[in-house]
């Protein structure tokens, strides 16, 4: 939405940062980057969500947790990019990463308001193209203020997540537990160094119970024998302030749910 910056037109590729751009001198780029990324934000992204490889079909799951003392107002955007891509252009460069290739549900995005400490969840269907190469497509989430900085016309993010779309195969979407396992929740959540899970499932069942960060890397686990309805204590004590999903395993299925931790 921006006009071409140098005299009508581009150089290829071209960098903008927040709504100013920066030239196609790949040199400079870290250093316009770099700052943008290390400057504190309030707002934290969590990834989750279901793909099915057969029909490429899949629900993109995004939470959006404000931790600051006021309620924020962020335009949500839900983007599927593609690395590896083959073509030569202009410039002589053949290999493309960050490929953008659809927004979903499209470029206005989904506009939320979270109160201060709270956490909102932006849930999206996507399907990806015949022509797209699957295990190199990944699903990029940001969160944008909605107020425009009057200096450059931009609206800056607040912050952004992404996850490989491969990751999520396997999940059970919300709606697809099964009729034994059902009723997974953690109170209170959000939560801080402590918090109870519970859920229900028939006597005598076995369960494995991992806490995960948004890319996959488990911080917690518990296993044991349910008792028809489960409640479990969970110390998060040393775990990060931040969004995690909760996976609860048992031999008749699988359930999950997201866990806020805050401090």
């Amino acid at each position: 939405m921006y006009p071409p910056p140098y005299n009508g037109g581009y150089y290829t590729p071209w960098l903008w940062v927040d709504g100013r751009h920066r030239g196609s001198t790949y040199s400079q780029w870290a250093g316009y980057v770099a700052p943008r990324v290390t400057t504190p934000t309030p707002v934290n992204i969590g990834i989750f969500g279901a793909y099915e490889p057969g029909s490429r079909t899949g629900t993109v799951q995004a939470v959006i947790q404000n931790d600051s003392s006021a309620a924020i107002t962020a335009r949500v955007s839900v983007v599927i990019t593609e690395d590896s891509c083959n073509y030569t252009g202009p410039n002589g460069d053949a290999w493309h990463n960050h490929v953008c290739r659809d927004y979903i549900p499209d470029q206005n995005g989904t506009v939320v308001t979270i109160p201060a400490g709270a956490a909102d969840t932006v849930e999206q269907p996507f399907a990806l193209d015949p022509g797209w190469n699957e295990a190199r497509c990944r699903l990029v989430v940001y969160a944008q203020s909605t107020t425009m900085v009057p200096a450059d016309s931009s609206y800056p993010a607040f912050q952004g997540a992404s996850e490989n779309v491969m990751a999520m195969v396997g999940i059970e979407e919300a709606g697809r537990r099964m009729p034994e396992l059902f009723e997974l929740r953690a109170a209170p959540n959000p939560c801080r160094s402590r918090t109870g899970i519970s859920f229900s499932a028939a006597a005598g069942t076995p369960y494995w119970l991992g806490i995960y960060t948004a890319d996959g890397s488990r911080v917690r686990g518990l296993r044991g024998i349910a008792s028809g309805a489960t409640s479990l204590a969970c110390d998060l004590g040393g775990v990060p302030k931040g969004v995690y999903l909760c996976r609860l395993s048992t031999p008749a299925g699988a359930a999950v749910a997201r866990l806020v931790r805050v401090d």
